[in-house]
């Protein structure tokens, strides 16, 4: 589909007028449909009967550019067909951008934020020009990764619990001269009017009573006697509704907990049967993964030895280091973070090693499988960039990288 692009000027702002080049014209003629009056669509909302002065070069949009924020650009999208609508955004720039979410519980279990394929372009722009960054929730601050935009996933991590599912959420930049600080947070709702049953009947009310009362009729009054009485029943419902929400929400939190005390370790007996479902269901973690070798020792610094539970290749080739934890504890953590950094900063050697000198490898990578969920675990494995899985009851596998 084509596309016409422009930076708003001042000009252009002030007066809710689109105007252009004459440079511009073939560009602006690919977009509008051929036709006296058109429809422009700008963020949902529907603006009809616009025309073009083609002479004067001018597109009153109104008020989609009049409360765009300065140095904002501007993005058409259409099709030469007639009766064809064309779909208007306009993007802020970078630093005053400001995007606005609903987190889901899959985002909040996950301690990621996603985005849909429509706001692509939305999210590009807002990462546009930040290679490094911090991320702030509340007041604290947790080194920032770049987003993967083929999964449109921002890794947040434990700070992300800091909210909950449902809440509304501003995700936009702080000026700052040392460093860029993505902040996220909660929707301020304060002084909002939330709308009830009696609103409605409220706005009535202060109709009839803004009248003088000798112009109040015996119809008048009975039928707002009839109102208040409906009214009455219908503020019963909403009360009734919102006890009975209570109490589905209350349950509801019940059997989720019941849930994950049933899943927790209840397919597992012990650490031995955990490791061999591990080694037999490797290919569940990731496809194409191929154990080359189990309880593979490896001398790290100072003569100590360790063990890697599993050792893989995945579908490219590339080694992959698999650690096997049981009810992990912060012992066993240390010691499987210690060994990767190990591998990692000795690929070379590693390979050479394992290939009796014939070959060498230039990469490894590491993934944790763990049968419980410790907030040490998953924040350590965030920041080191090690893939996480976590098994409950042999069948659901949680995956965190």
């Amino acid at each position: 589909m084509k596309e016409f692009r422009k930076k708003l000027s001042s000009h252009e702002i002030e007066t809710g007028i689109l105007s252009w080049s004459a440079e511009e014209d073939s560009q602006l003629r690919a977009v509008i449909p051929p036709t006296l009056v058109f429809d422009v669509i700008c963020e949902g909302q529907e603006f009809a009967n616009l025309s073009v002065e083609w002479e004067k070069r001018n597109l009153f949009i109104g008020e989609p550019l009049s409360i765009a924020a300065a140095d904002s650009e501007l993005v058409l999208t259409g099709s030469r067909e007639k009766g064809a609508q064309v779909n208007c955004q306009i993007f802020a720039p970078q630093e005053k951008m400001v995007i606005r979410k609903c987190l889901s519980h899959q985002e909040h279990n996950g301690r990621y934020l996603k985005w849909f394929a429509r706001e692509d372009e939305l999210y590009n722009r807002l990462f546009s020009s930040r290679e490094s960054f911090v991320i702030e929730i509340a007041g604290k601050r947790v080194k920032g990764r770049i987003p993967d935009f083929e999964r449109r996933k921002l890794m947040i991590g434990e700070l992300l619990r800091g909210f909950a599912p449902g809440d509304d959420l501003w995700i936009h930049w702080h000026h700052a001269k040392e460093e860029s600080v993505l902040i996220i947070e909660r929707e301020d709702v304060v002084g909002r009017v939330q709308p009830d049953g009696s609103t409605p009947l409220r706005a009535l009310v202060t109709r009839l009573l803004s009248r003088p009362l000798g112009e109040f009729n015996e119809g008048e009054v009975k039928g707002l006697i009839v109102l208040l009485e409906e009214n009455k029943k219908l503020w019963e419902r909403i009360v009734n509704f919102q006890e009975e929400n209570r109490r589905l929400k209350e349950q509801v939190n019940m059997l989720e907990s019941l849930f994950e005390q049933f899943t927790s370790n209840s397919f597992f007996n012990s650490k031995k049967e955990f490791e061999v479902w591990v080694a037999d269901h490797a290919a569940l973690f990731e496809k194409g993964m191929r154990v080359i070798h189990r309880n593979y020792t490896v001398n790290i610094s100072g003569g100590r030895k360790r063990r890697i539970d599993l050792l893989c290749q995945d579908r490219k080739g590339v080694l992959v280091a698999i650690q096997i934890l049981f009810s992990p504890e912060p012992a066993q953590i240390t010691e499987a973070l210690e060994l990767i950094s190990h591998l990692r900063a000795n690929i070379e050697a590693f390979g050479r090693e394992l290939t009796a000198g014939q070959f060498k490898s230039s990469d490894i990578r590491a993934m944790i499988v763990a049968n419980y969920e410790k907030t040490d675990l998953v924040e350590q494995c965030l920041q080191k960039q090690i893939k996480l899985c976590l098994v409950k009851s042999g069948c659901l596998i949680d995956v965190l990288e």
